[in-house]
């Protein structure tokens, strides 16, 4: 009778998984074509480099050397793909896509286990949250991308729903699998390490209430001590890797000062990208079949004009490459911070302009002019807002959504944000999104009573 009972409870995860499968794996075959335009951009060429024997390298600021321009997990399984179909080759690319899609269902679940976590009185809301991810259309195109925000999606959404629902009495496997995750995260994408910090807090809070030792503050803490430890250890051999490389620590990437200067600087527009209306335009009002506008996307991102190419000189290329990748980066973060002493106003400007990209759309990514991404975020918008107005007592269980989020959204409006920045912490979301549906779901049952 239990097994059968299990197998019931089982049976609508199954059912999620295969919906979120089955969409983004259609998005896929209508989007995927083969390309002559490069599709995993540094990734793939760090990838190709380590297939060719030449180790984790790329040409960055007009210098090719070993680097840490990139963290090292999507290369890697790049470098995987390329050696089973072949270096930037279209199997691969679709290999890769296809794993993705996989990835992305995952989430879906892990979405439904973290609501579950923060809104345990709320069953409803956790397969509208569920089933919400699954269609939502950015997270379904982000599949068809060689890019590691999907990655990081992945590993934030398992870890954040593991630290709130997993049972922490079981000290060593609950700390180890979050620090197995936590340093994936970071491996993934070092940013998201702000993450780390609130999650291991609230393991260690729920620990505590659970009620784990006599001394509880202190053994409530062994949990997040052993999920520390694990990660530590899974990202030390990168972190010595690079010490190896460079010649002085650096943790996991080496390109925050170059990232900061990209989106602060005179003629910035706080991204690492100038605006190109007209190839905007063009990509967003493109009339053809789902595939042609898909690659009117693709073209109008090349037809954008980056910073580099706008301010950096030949004699600037020429002194970089006679100093380190670090050195280099930190170069253009002084230039950054020169800046910002210089003319506070802008760059407050720019922050402006960043929360705005953050929260709604992002006015230098092509892609981010279309209707279908554009309304998809306004009802993100709309529905988070008035989820978190909905939820607002229930805001002990649901403090660490709003925690990761809100440092994640602070960091990139202080330095450099994207379209895609935001996709990595839009699952802890979902949550706040379903119980704003729930609540009209709600009011449409009690108007249609009334009229009854």
């Amino acid at each position: 009778m239990n097994v059968l009972n299990a197998s019931l409870l089982r049976r609508p995860y199954w059912a999620l998984f295969f919906v979120a499968l089955a969409v983004r794996l259609l998005a896929v075959q209508l989007l995927w074509a083969p390309s002559d335009l490069p599709r995993s951009y540094e990734h793939g060429e760090i990838a190709a480099n380590l297939v060719a024997g030449r180790g984790f390298r790329v040409e960055f600021l007009h210098a090719d050397r070993l680097t840490s321009q990139q963290a090292p997990f999507y290369p890697y399984l790049l470098a995987g793909a390329f050696l089973l179909y072949g270096t930037h080759a279209p199997a691969a690319d679709l290999a890769v896509q296809t794993l993705q899609c996989f990835a992305g269902a995952v989430i879906c679940l892990e979405v439904v286990r973290l609501a579950r976590a923060v809104l345990p009185e709320r069953s409803r809301v956790a397969w509208i949250a569920g089933y919400g991810a699954a269609l939502y259309p950015p997270h379904v195109y982000a599949v068809t991308h060689l890019q590691v925000a999907l990655w990081a999606a992945l590993w934030l959404t398992l870890l954040a729903a593991w630290c709130l629902s997993a049972d922490p009495t079981r000290i060593v496997r609950t700390g180890a699998v979050a620090g197995l995750l936590g340093g994936l995260l970071v491996l993934t994408e070092p940013i998201l390490a702000l993450a780390l910090p609130v999650l291991a807090m609230a393991l260690w809070q729920r620990a505590y209430r659970i009620g784990i030792g006599a001394k509880r503050w202190i053994a409530s803490a062994r949990p997040t001590v052993v999920m520390t430890v694990a990660t530590c250890l899974l990202i030390a051999p990168w972190i010595v890797r690079n010490y190896a490389v460079h010649g002085e620590w650096v943790f996991i990437k080496s390109t925050f000062g170059y990232a900061f200067w990209q989106g602060n600087n005179a003629s910035s527009w706080g991204t690492d990208k100038i605006p190109m209306p007209d190839a905007a335009m063009r990509a967003a009002q493109h009339d053809g079949s789902i595939r042609e506008m898909n690659a009117a996307l693709w073209a109008a991102r090349y037809e954008t004009t980056y910073i580099d190419d706008l301010l950096l000189t030949d004699e600037d290329y020429a002194q970089f490459a006679e100093l380190s990748e670090p050195v280099c980066c930190r170069l253009l973060g002084d230039r950054a911070w020169q800046f910002i002493h210089d003319d506070p106003g802008t760059y407050a400007k720019l922050c402006l302009n960043r929360l705005r990209y953050f929260l709604l759309f992002d006015e230098t990514n092509p892609k981010a002019s279309h209707l279908v991404y554009r309304g998809s975020t306004l009802a993100w918008l709309v529905l988070a807002i008035s989820g978190l107005v909905v939820t607002r007592r229930e805001w002990r269980t649901l403090w660490p959504t709003y925690a990761v989020f809100g440092l994640i959204l602070v960091f990139h409006v202080l330095t450099i944000t994207s379209a895609r920045f935001r996709i990595p912490v839009e699952p802890l979301t979902f949550s706040w999104c379903a119980a704003g549906v729930e609540q009209i779901l709600r009011w449409i049952a009690a108007l249609r009573g009334r009229r009854a």
